[in-house]
């Protein structure tokens, strides 16, 4: 699984630096453009351990909650029993907003995927800050919006692409946010899992490890010290390519 933070590179540096390779829509790795310091004042912050469950499917919540440190990520498990990953709520991300707001039932369970801290905020809180703030309403529809287009990009990804494109997608959404040049090539700077990419992407974890090692055998990827490795940006766009719309 992802087992930390980018390696070396705050939030505020990540945006300085961000590469952009892939991202035409909002990705799956979700934070708040703007930041978070609008919202942090309307909360509790709390502390949570990893794999802490947050919410289940079928409960209402009674708070949404900023990403201080950490990350939450939301998933559900098939009726085979795999867990299937849907988003990362990074650091400075929004999530269960919108079903606070119009006090709805969540359809998925919501963790933290490490040790995090959250700030809790309830649903007359965030209304009144909503009402006294434009900006910071924004920045909830704003949030509303991404995850809405980023689950109608992976929608349109099941129906239009094989598991090959889909893997390098992923990895050029990594790319962009967790990406550093080495050496002439992009290293992901976040340890990943095959079993994390397969939940991601809703495949078997035989079906991944297929796939890298074809993407290692044509030199495209490589993994350094456990970190994935993009050889050649433009060649593995090219690969990608081959594979679209199957």
């Amino acid at each position: 699984m992802l087992t930390g933070g980018a390696v070396g590179m705050n939030a505020e540096k990540r945006d300085e630096k961000k590469l952009t390779y892939y991202t035409e829509y909002p990705t799956r790795l979700l934070y708040l453009p703007h930041g978070m310091k609008r919202f942090e004042k309307l909360g509790i912050q709390k502390n949570f351990m990893k794999n802490y469950v947050i919410i289940e499917p079928g409960q209402i919540p009674a708070y949404c909650f900023i990403v201080k440190k950490g990350r939450v990520i939301s998933y559900e498990f098939t009726p085979s029993g795999e867990e299937r990953v849907y988003n990362f709520m990074e650091e400075g991300s929004l999530c269960l907003e919108a079903n606070v707001l119009v006090e709805k039932p969540v359809p998925i369970y919501f963790k933290t995927a490490m040790p995090s801290e959250l700030i809790c905020i309830g649903r007359d809180e965030l209304l009144s800050a909503m009402a006294s703030d434009p900006q910071l309403t924004f920045d909830v529809l704003e949030s509303i919006s991404d995850k809405f287009l980023a689950s109608m990009d992976q929608i349109r990804e099941g129906y239009c692409h094989n598991a090959t494109w889909k893997l390098c997608n992923l990895l050029f959404i990594f790319a962009d946010r967790f990406g550093v040049t080495y050496d002439g090539k992009v290293l992901i700077k976040e340890k990943v899992s095959q079993q994390m990419l397969s939940n991601l992407l809703g495949i078997n974890r035989i079906t991944t490890v297929r796939i890298i090692k074809e993407l290692k055998d044509l030199n495209l990827i490589e993994q350094i010290n456990g970190y994935y490795c993009i050889r050649n940006i433009a060649q593995l766009k090219q690969h990608q390519n081959c594979f679209d719309e199957f």
